[in-house]
């Protein structure tokens, strides 16, 4: 958490960063998808709804993931996408949130 406070996200809002540190503390440092211990260099907030669509840097439009989930989340390449569900191995309830986190940016779901 000394991390977060030292190192504020630039050209992000106060909002943002003060919600940034209350939501990793709110998740118990751990990664809102997966439930596996954020780590400094692969830990990111990804907006719920992005502000491109409306969205905001509010608490509850926000979540901490890993790297790796967020790329998922993000990611329209087939091949990509695959990369991805083989680097989390991710259980069902893991790919839900997934699922639910993509079409909230616009994403198709992923078929299991």
């Amino acid at each position: 958490m000394y991390h977060l406070i030292r190192n504020p996200v630039p050209n992000q809002s106060m909002e943002y960063n003060d919600n940034r540190i209350s939501l990793y503390v709110g998740q118990y440092g751990r990664c809102g998808v997966t439930n596996v211990p954020l780590e400094i260099g692969d830990m990111e907030v990804h907006h719920k709804i992005p502000k491109k669509l409306g969205g905001s840097d509010e608490y509850n439009n926000l979540i901490f993931v890993r790297k790796d989930v967020h790329k998922l989340i993000h990611a329209v390449e087939e091949q990509t996408i695959q990369t991805y569900l083989q680097k989390l191995n991710l259980d069902k309830d893991g790919l839900d949130k997934i699922n639910k986190l993509r079409k909230l940016v616009g994403n198709d779901e992923i078929v299991a």
